[in-house]
C-alpha cells in the first residue's frame, strides 16, 4: 500500500528532506546547507543520496511512496517541474527537477513554487483548514506568497501569481535583488533588516545589536529581534519599520483579493508582536475598511514545519485539473 510521501523543501541556505504521511505527520528529516555555489549537480546528488538514506532508515521500499513533492524559490514551471531562475539561489538556471527524480526514484514528482507548497500546507494541516479563500506571507530571507482561491492554489497565466515579496511598495527605495527599487521584500525581508542593522550600528555603536553580533558583518535578523526583545531602542525602530512595510503589503492583497485569512510565516515571523503589532496597526491604516474588518491575520500554525508539509501536501492535493491545466 502507497502511504508515504517523499517532501522537498529546496532553499537558498538549507535544504530539507522529509518522508511524511497523508495525515501529516513526519517520520523522519534529513537537513542541510544547499550551498548553491557549489552548482545543482552537487546539491541534487546530496539531495537523492539523503532520501535513499531516510528510506533506509526508516524501513520504507518506494514501492510504498505514493509520490514526491518539491517546494522551490521561483520562478518556475510546475507543469513542467522545472526550476527556470531564481534570484536566491545563483546558477539554477533550467533544472528540470521533475524529470530528474522520476528518473531516479520511479515516482510522480510534483514541482511547486515553495510558498505556493507552504500556503497548501498551511491550509490542509494549519491554520486555514475550515478556510477557502487565503493568503500566504512567508517573510524569511526574501518575501514570497501563495495564494488559496477555493481551496486551490492559484497560479495565474505565467505561473507567477502571488509575487507579493516584488511588489513595489516604496517607488525609488532600496534597490531588490529582481533588480527593481523599493520592493516589499528590500524592506520587509530578513536580509532587509539585517540590511538596515548593518548600516544603522555604524552611528550607533553602543546598540544591543552589535553587542550581541560580535561585529556588524555577523548581524541577522534573528539578532536584531533578540536586541529588540531586551529593550534596544534600535532595534525596536528597525522591526517597527519592517513592520510597517510589511503591512502596506498585507493592506495591497486585502484590497486586491480580499480574502477570508492572511498567514503569516516565516523565520521572521517567529519574532511575535515585534513584527505583528506595526504590521497589523500598517494594514488596518491602509487596507480598504472592510476589507481588513473580514479577514484574520494570524501567524502559521505549522511554523517551521510548514515548508515539510508544504512539500508533502503536494503530492495528493488535487489542485491541478484533469485536463491537465493549472488553477
Amino acid at each position: 500500500m502507497k502511504k508515504y510521501i517523499i517532501g522537498l523543501d529546496i532553499g537558498g541556505t538549507k535544504t530539507s528532506c522529509v518522508i511524511g504521511t497523508k495525515k501529516g505527520r513526519i517520520l523522519g528529516k534529513s537537513l542541510f546547507p544547499t550551498e548553491t555555489q557549489k552548482g545543482s549537480s552537487q546539491t541534487l546528488k546530496r539531495i537523492i543520496k539523503n532520501i535513499k538514506e531516510l528510506l533506509r532508515r526508516l524501513d520504507i521500499t518506494l514501492a510504498e511512496v505514493e509520490g514526491m513533492g518539491i517546494g522551490a524559490p521561483g520562478p518556475l514551471d510546475p507543469i513542467k517541474g522545472v526550476i527556470l531562475n531564481t534570484p536566491n539561489m545563483p546558477g539554477w538556471n533550467n533544472v528540470c527537477l521533475k524529470e530528474i527524480f522520476s528518473r531516479k526514484f520511479n515516482l510522480p514528482v510534483i514541482l511547486d513554487n515553495d510558498a505556493n507548497a507552504a500556503a497548501l500546507g498551511e491550509k490542509i494541516f494549519g491554520a486555514g483548514k475550515d478556510i477557502g479563500d487565503m493568503f500566504y506571507f512567508t517573510v524569511s530571507t526574501g518575501i514570497g506568497g501563495g495564494l488559496i482561491i477555493g481551496g486551490k492554489v492559484y497560479h495565474g497565466a505565467s505561473f507567477d501569481a502571488a509575487e507579493v515579496g516584488h511588489t513595489v511598495v516604496l517607488v525609488d527605495g532600496p534597490k531588490c535583488k529582481c533588480g527593481k527599487r523599493g520592493c516589499l521584500e528590500a524592506l520587509a525581508s530578513g536580509t532587509a533588516i539585517a540590511r538596515k542593522a548593518k548600516e544603522k550600528v555604524k552611528f550607533e555603536p553602543s546598540s544591543l545589536i552589535l553587542k550581541l553580533a560580535g561585529n556588524s558583518s555577523s548581524i541577522t535578523a534573528r539578532i536584531v529581534s533578540q536586541a529588540a526583545e531586551k529593550g534596544d531602542e534600535l532595534a525596536k525602530q528597525i522591526f517597527q519599520e519592517a513592520g510597517r512595510f510589511l503591512g502596506i503589503g498585507v493592506a495591497n492583497v486585502l484590497n486586491l483579493i480580499n480574502p477570508q485569512m492572511v498567514v503569516i510565516g516565516g523565520g521572521v515571523s517567529l519574532a511575535g508582536e515585534l513584527l505583528f503589532k506595526p504590521m497589523k496597526e500598517s494594514a488596518k491604516k491602509e487596507a480598504f475598511g472592510k476589507t481588513y474588518q473580514v479577514c484574520q491575520i494570524v501567524p502559521s500554525k505549522l511554523k517551521d514545519k510548514v515548508g515539510d508539509l508544504g512539500a508533502v501536501s503536494l503530492v495528493f492535493n488535487k489542485y491541478r485539473r484533469k485536463d491537465g491545466g493549472h488553477s
